[in-house]
């Protein structure tokens, strides 16, 4: 079969290979899981460059996300059939042809939604839903502030307002991106080439600051969503985007009990039961069928052509997911 792999950290488009290795067999209580798309995340490009929480050893196939068709069972296995769509959880990465998990971590995808956007239902609608209802338990009416808008999980954050009845504060880096985000329903959106973030989030607000601010950015857009915290406000860090530190005024977490955390996903899966992976899932694929979520995708390569497709997948202009496919 063929998979992409890795040897040693680096540029994505300078250690990539594509290489023939025999593919695996299910034994029991598995599935043989024929994987059909996958897309590009930064969390996949962090870890082929050897920047992320957790490194695989090498050589290593990286891949955090995708979905697929079940092409074998292995003995035992009665809840799951050939040919059913399945996103495989927990694989040793999915950039490859064939990956065989146990088969309750094969999550059965329901007809209507199709293999894109099951492809694409695990990292980004999970990372926005979680944080949303389950870390912060955001209340209607209330203000989100979020940079890095555009992203797909902003774009989440956005829809999830829609459908949760809170009110969306985007920061973005290029004013070309307002009218979309606007369209899509964003509350107030506000280029950081062009505007006082802190000012015009205390305009907004009636000087009072925000409740609940997302940082996928570090650095210097980060700090400007923490100064922008009111009394009592939590900001959740689950992006380091810009590579640079995320600077803090101590006062603002003395003098206004202001909570900054860290927020990953793979911590939620390490700690969460069977039963509650499931249920993130029928409330994700029932938020994709209704289109409440949709990820958009702007381009697909076969497995063949990853190092072009890692070149796409990093253009700063990009709208949506860039799809390794075949």
């Amino acid at each position: 079969m063929r998979a992409v792999r890795f040897a040693s950290f680096g540029e994505p488009a300078d250690v990539l290979t594509v290489e023939n290795i025999p593919a695996p067999q299910p034994g029991p209580g598995q599935v043989l899981v024929r994987v059909q798309v996958r897309p590009i995340n930064p969390s996949d490009l962090f870890v082929i460059r050897g920047l992320y929480g957790a490194l695989p050893r090498l050589p290593a196939v990286p891949g955090f996300e995708g979905a697929g068709v079940i092409v074998g069972v292995g003995e035992g296995v009665t809840d799951r059939t050939i040919g059913q769509l399945v996103i495989p959880m927990g694989a040793s990465g999915l950039w490859q042809e064939y990956v065989v998990v146990p088969a309750a971590r094969a999550i059965p995808v329901p007809e209507p939604i199709g293999d894109r956007q099951a492809a694409t239902a695990f990292v980004n609608p999970a990372t926005a839903w979680l944080m949303l209802t389950e870390t912060l338990r955001v209340e209607p009416g209330e203000w989100v502030l979020q940079n890095a808008a555009s992203s797909v999980v902003g774009r989440h954050v956005i829809q999830l307002g829609q459908r949760l009845n809170f009110r969306t504060i985007n920061v973005v880096r290029r004013r070309e991106v307002i009218d979309e985000l606007r369209a899509m329903g964003a509350d107030e959106v506000i280029c950081e080439q062009d505007e006082n973030v802190v000012a015009r989030v205390h305009a907004l607000t009636g000087g009072k600051g925000v409740r609940y601010a997302l940082d996928s950015v570090g650095g210097a857009s980060g700090a400007r969503l923490a100064a922008s915290l009111g009394a009592g406000g939590t900001m959740l860090v689950y992006g380091a985007i810009a590579g640079e530190s995320l600077t803090i005024h101590p006062g603002m977490l003395l003098f206004r009990s202001a909570t900054i955390r860290g927020w990953w996903l793979t911590h939620w899966f390490q700690s969460a039961t069977p039963s509650q992976v499931q249920s993130l899932f029928d409330t994700l694929f029932r938020l994709i069928g209704d289109g409440t979520l949709s990820t958009p995708i702007v381009a697909e390569y076969d497995l063949a052509d990853v190092r072009e497709a890692v070149r796409e997948a990093e253009r700063k202009t990009r709208p949506g997911k860039v799809l390794l496919v075949g």
